[in-house]
């Protein structure tokens, strides 16, 4: 192995326009973190599901590490996937596909941990090394820590880092101490609540994702029973709703739906209705993914829903044939999968578009990770219809996911909230700017359903897919075009830049574009995360005007703000980089790498405070 390969490889990163926002942007914070402020603490990197990890992890060491690179998998799925994206001897790997890498000869060697089986010499000329957690815990002998020392790997990247504080993560941190750690994660929280260790360097929001067409669309189905009726303990006496939650509370009620056959058929049945709509008219292969509460009930629903026409398959951890089911997924051999926790987060196959709710989820992060699964958009050329991309998610209303749902309402009402703001000028101030998972089963009923039921809808973003998607590619043609105008060359000479890819090599030592990619995420970061979370969380409509008589445009040097940009969204954006402009002193081009990394802090400071006062916390 070259210990320089990923300092001397020309990667084209930062100018590379089929790379998503998301990932240019995680890399160039990791890059300042790492390089530009020589910071040795661990580094987190918030990025939800469908927006580009995988991507992300093939980029990042290019620049920063200086050895080879270990990447860590918390479960097989995940590390399977992260394989067929980085594999090198494959055509349709990451680095070719997206142009970061231009001549095959230049590719990383990447390799399989294995334990034993792995042969030494592949791995110290490997420049990626991949590994499940379970290859790298201290009692094995072939462990990682047990065969390889301190300084072997330079850079560590660990994907689904909610896993991260588990003692065998910990152990391999420690005894490569030196290695420089990236933590990946859609959350920044571990699986017991508590905070992740490190810094948070960047993080890229559901709805953002959203409004850029990253992700599919989402709908909720409720299956509204008729008359449902319960049974306690075997006493032979049926309980109305109202009747049993007098006596029980809301989780026995949904444990007793999870378990009843009957309510898991009145699922089945409207999981196939909406699957045979959403292929019709389409050559779209999409799939059913289901939740089920364990195997038992994973193999139930599986014979039900092969029992009326729709191939199903049960996916759960020790199961025999596991490749064998994964290839019949891919290749479209099944029409719905069943799978008990195996598959909640880690599994990328965008033609899931129907989630299936049989369990009661009782905590947001796994409920997140399933949802997650549909997800994935669908690329255009392959979709006949803008519904194409609607992930739909079915569930029995007793089940009482509602609270867990208002998550994603929340986030698509922001994505709503960041197309309205990409129209406005924030640097349009004149003169003005002068001064400075899962619950226990212990205790349940029986369920008996009588009538027909119904089904009650809620669609949570619009329908305009396409056209919203295309909208998405001028503007990133415009920005780009932004750029080349920025960076002062001729017509030719970005012509000639784009042919030749060009290359991180020219680009590190570039530190005005590292200037302009920090302007841009300033500039999201106002308009894409910090307001929309501002009007969400006071219920204010961008278009009102009830920002007018708030305190902050009452005299002084913001007071001119109201009468420029009349509306809720225009008035907190432009006072956001108003405000900064203010306290670094200078004008946005001037501002230096140490100026970036002040105004990022700057916000996070006026944002809680304006978040205070638009909820009436302050005095």
């Amino acid at each position: 192995m070259n210990d320089n390969y990923f300092q001397i490889t020309d990667a084209n990163i930062l100018s590379n326009e089929n790379l998503r926002e998301p990932q240019i942007e995680a890399y160039v914070e990791a890059y300042n973190h790492f390089v530009t402020n020589n910071n040795n603490t661990h580094a987190i990197i918030v990025l939800p599901t469908g927006s580009g990890k995988t991507g992300l992890i093939a980029t990042l060491p290019y620049g920063i590490a200086e050895g080879r690179v270990l990447v860590i998998a918390p479960q097989l799925t995940i590390l399977d996937t992260i394989e067929e994206s980085l594999d090198s001897g494959s055509a349709d790997n990451f680095w070719s596909k997206r142009g970061v890498i231009k001549t095959p000869n230049n590719l990383p060697v990447v390799v399989r941990y294995e334990g034993r089986t792995t042969r030494m010499e592949h791995m110290i000329n490997a420049n990626f090394v991949i590994a499940n957690i379970q290859k790298l815990q201290a009692r094995n002998e072939m462990a990682l820590l047990n065969q390889y020392d301190p300084d072997f790997f330079d850079m560590i990247i660990i994907d689904e880092a909610h896993h991260a504080e588990a003692r065998t993560w910990l152990e391999n941190l420690q005894h490569f101490s030196s290695a420089k750690v990236i933590k990946i994660t859609a959350t920044a929280f571990r699986t017991d609540g508590k905070k992740l260790v490190g810094e948070l360097i960047y993080k890229y929001k559901l709805s953002q994702a959203m409004s850029n067409g990253y992700v599919k669309s989402l709908e909720k189905f409720d299956y509204i029973p008729e008359n449902p009726q319960f049974t306690i303990d075997d006493d032979g006496q049926l309980y109305s709703l109202e009747d049993v939650l007098q006596i029980k509370d809301e989780e026995w009620v949904s444990r007793s739906v999870a378990l009843s056959d009957e309510c898991k058929k009145r699922i089945v049945d409207e999981s196939v209705k909406l699957l045979r709509k959403k292929r019709s008219g389409t050559r779209v292969p999409h799939k059913i993914i289901a939740a089920a509460p364990s195997i038992n009930d994973a193999k139930k629903i599986t014979a039900m829903y092969n029992e009326v026409g729709v191939r199903a398959i049960a996916i759960y951890n020790d199961m025999p044939n596991r490749e064998q089911a994964f290839l019949e997924i891919d290749n479209h051999r099944v029409d719905a999968v069943v799978n008990v926790s195996m598959m909640g987060e880690g599994y990328d196959h965008k033609y899931l578009s129907i989630a299936a709710i049989f369990r009661a989820f009782r905590s947001l992060l796994p409920y997140e990770q399933f949802i997650g699964r549909i997800l994935r958009a669908i690329p255009e050329d392959e979709i006949a219809r803008e519904t194409d991309n609607i992930g739909s998610v079915v569930a029995h209303e007793l089940l009482f996911l509602n609270d867990l749902w208002n998550y994603y309402k929340e986030q698509i009402q922001e994505s709503d909230f960041i197309k309205e703001l990409r129209d406005i000028d924030l640097e349009d101030d004149g003169d003005y700017i002068k001064d400075k998972e899962t619950g226990k089963l212990i205790e349940f009923g029986e369920v008996i359903e009588s009538g027909n039921g119904s089904l009650k809808h809620e669609v949570y973003m619009d329908g305009r897919y396409l056209q919203e998607a295309e909208r998405i590619r001028k503007e990133r043609e415009r920005k780009k075009k932004e750029l080349i105008k920025l960076l002062e060359i001729s017509d030719e000479q970005a012509e000639q830049i784009l042919e030749q890819q060009y290359s991180d090599s020219s680009q590190y030592k570039r530190p005005d574009i590292i200037l302009k990619q920090r302007n841009k995420l300033t500039d999201r970061n106002i308009r894409e995360v910090i307001v929309p979370e501002l009007l969400v969380a006071a219920e204010l409509d961008i278009k009102g005007e009830e920002l007018k008589s708030f305190q902050i445009f009452q005299g002084g040097r913001y007071s001119w703000i109201p009468s420029r940009i009349p509306t809720n969204g225009g008035m907190l954006a432009t006072y956001l980089n108003t405000f900064l402009k203010n306290e670094i002193g200078r004008k946005r081009e001037e501002w230096s790498n140490d100026d970036y990394a002040r105004a990022a802090k700057l916000l996070d400071q006026q944002s809680e405070y304006l978040m205070n006062f638009l909820k009436g916390e302050n005095e």
